[in-house]
């Protein structure tokens, strides 16, 4: 699996292997996820996650959130995000993250470097309370946005 880049033409390249890809993944990372078309709610066809640290192998198998991951699996931490509202006039995607922890797998990540909301993320520590979830909101670009869905 490779990394792809978005270029300033919008078009992705092709860079990286995911073991590079997971190397770069950190904390406060943005990430999406192609979504199988079944699962497909006012979400859409790409789902997005702000990670907690960095990507890890799995020691064992774990079952996480009803969920199956297995051993030797790379994986990394985080929230998801829920779409609050989209703006019709300018096409722009409104998030809150969701408080609860999930466990992702970075395999089934779109594999794009750079993904960013329009403002910066406020820094979450470990005093981060529910409010830190609750009382940010995160505005996705329309053409990042686009520029996900054409790379799935």
């Amino acid at each position: 699996s490779n990394v792809v880049r978005a270029t300033s033409t919008g078009l992705p390249s092709q860079t990286a292997s995911l073991q590079e890809f997971a190397g770069g993944l950190d904390k406060d990372t943005l990430v999406a996820f192609r979504v199988e078309s079944d699962q497909h709610t006012i979400e859409g066809c790409v789902w997005l996650a702000l990670l907690d640290g960095k990507a890890f192998a799995l020691e064992q198998d774990e079952l996480h959130a009803g969920q199956h991951f297995q051993k030797d699996w790379t994986v990394v931490l985080g929230h998801w995000f829920s779409l609050a509202r989209t703006d019709a006039a300018n096409g722009t995607r409104i998030y809150k993250a969701l408080a609860e922890q999930a466990l992702f797998n970075v395999q089934a990540m779109i594999k794009l470097d750079g993904i960013r909301f329009i403002q910066n993320v406020p820094k979450r520590t470990r005093a981060s309370t529910a409010d830190w979830y609750t009382n940010n909101e995160f505005t996705l670009h329309r053409d990042t946005y686009q520029i996900l869905v054409n790379s799935i």
